[in-house]
C-alpha cells in the first residue's frame, strides 16, 4: 500500500497491487465508494450481484461508482495495476456542510464506467495529499471528496460541468489524466488508443489537440513519459536497473540507459548516485 488516510467519515487507500493470478470476489462496502485505476492497462472487471439473472460484466477502467451497501462481483487479471480506493459516509459529509443529501437515480452500468475529468483531477489531489500530507489534511481531503459526490451528483443528473476550453484544445484536467495515465502505466507504454479511451475521445482527434494544446506530439510525450517514470523509481534502492528498465517498458538496460542519457545527460546509475547522501 502506497499511501493510506482515515478518519471517521472516509477511508482512502492508494494501492499499487500485483496480481500474480487471476482471481474473482464479491465486494461490499458500508459507505459509497469511488475507485479509480490510474493506469491504462484494463484488469478489473465488475458486475451488480445478479438476483436470479446472469451477470453482466465490464470493464472497470477509468473511475467507477459503487453504491453503499451494494454487493458487486469483481474479477482481475494478472498483472499490475495502481489504484485510489476513497469510501466515503456522504451522509455526514454534507450534513457538515448543511447539504441534506440524495443520490438521484442513475444506471448501475454506467456507475461503474465513469469518464469525468474534474472527478479524476480531484482523485489525483485526494492521494497526492494522502501520500504527503500537508496542512489540515484531513478537512483537504473530505473538501475534496465532497466535491467528487457533487460531481457525481451532477453527472447522473445529465447536468455538464461548466469549462471554459479553447476551441479544438485540451483542458487541463484532460492533460493531467492523460499523463497520470502515461506515467503510471507498468510496462510497455499505454497507446494512443488507451489515451484517447480514457477521456472519451478518438485517437486522430486526440492527437490533433495534444499538438494544438502543448505544441508536442503524442507519441514524443508517451516516450517522455517513460523516463518520467523512470526518474520516479530509481530512488527507490531495491530496484535493480534492470527491474526500471523493463517496468518502464525497455527492452532491455542497454535501450533504457542509452534513452535516458540522451534525455538527462546522465547514465541511470549515475543519476541514481547523485541522490544519494554524501
Amino acid at each position: 500500500m502506497e499511501g493510506l488516510s482515515s478518519t471517521a467519515t472516509f477511508d482512502v487507500k492508494i494501492h499499487n497491487t500485483n496480481w500474480l493470478e487471476p482471481g474473482e470476489g464479491l465486494f461490499q462496502s458500508s459507505q459509497c465508494f469511488v475507485q479509480m485505476f490510474c493506469n491504462a492497462t484494463r484488469l478489473v472487471t465488475g458486475a451488480r450481484a445478479p438476483r436470479g439473472h446472469q451477470a453482466r460484466y465490464v470493464n472497470l477502467g477509468g473511475i467507477a461508482f459503487f453504491a453503499k451497501e451494494e454487493p458487486m462481483l469483481v474479477r482481475w487479471k494478472r498483472g499490475a495495476q495502481r489504484s485510489i480506493s476513497c469510501g466515503f459516509d456522504i451522509d455526514q459529509i454534507a450534513s457538515r456542510a448543511t447539504v441534506e443529501w440524495n443520490w438521484p437515480g442513475f444506471d448501475w452500468a454506467s456507475a461503474l464506467v465513469i469518464r469525468n475529468d474534474h472527478i479524476a483531477a480531484m482523485l489525483r489531489r485526494v492521494a497526492a495529499e494522502t501520500v504527503m500530507p500537508g496542512f489540515a489534511s484531513s478537512l483537504q481531503i473530505e473538501t475534496l471528496l465532497l466535491g467528487v459526490a457533487f460531481e457525481l451528483r451532477r453527472q447522473f443528473s445529465g447536468e455538464s460541468a461548466p469549462e471554459a476550453i479553447a476551441a479544438g484544445k485540451l483542458s487541463r484536467a484532460q492533460l493531467e489524466t492523460l499523463r497520470a495515465i502515461a506515467v503510471d502505466t507498468p510496462g510497455e507504454a499505454p497507446t494512443i488508443a488507451d489515451l484517447a479511451e480514457a477521456i472519451g475521445m478518438g485517437g486522430r482527434k486526440l492527437a490533433i489537440r495534444y499538438r494544438a494544446t502543448t505544441g508536442q506530439t503524442l507519441r514524443s510525450f508517451l516516450a517522455e513519459s517513460r523516463l518520467e517514470r523512470a526518474r520516479l523509481l530509481l530512488p527507490d534502492q531495491r530496484l535493480l536497473i534492470k527491474q526500471v528498465a523493463f517496468d518502464c517498458g525497455f527492452k532491455s538496460s542497454a535501450a533504457f540507459a542509452a534513452a535516458f542519457h540522451r534525455s538527462t545527460g546522465q547514465t541511470p546509475q549515475a543519476f541514481r548516485g547523485a541522490l544519494l547522501p554524501n
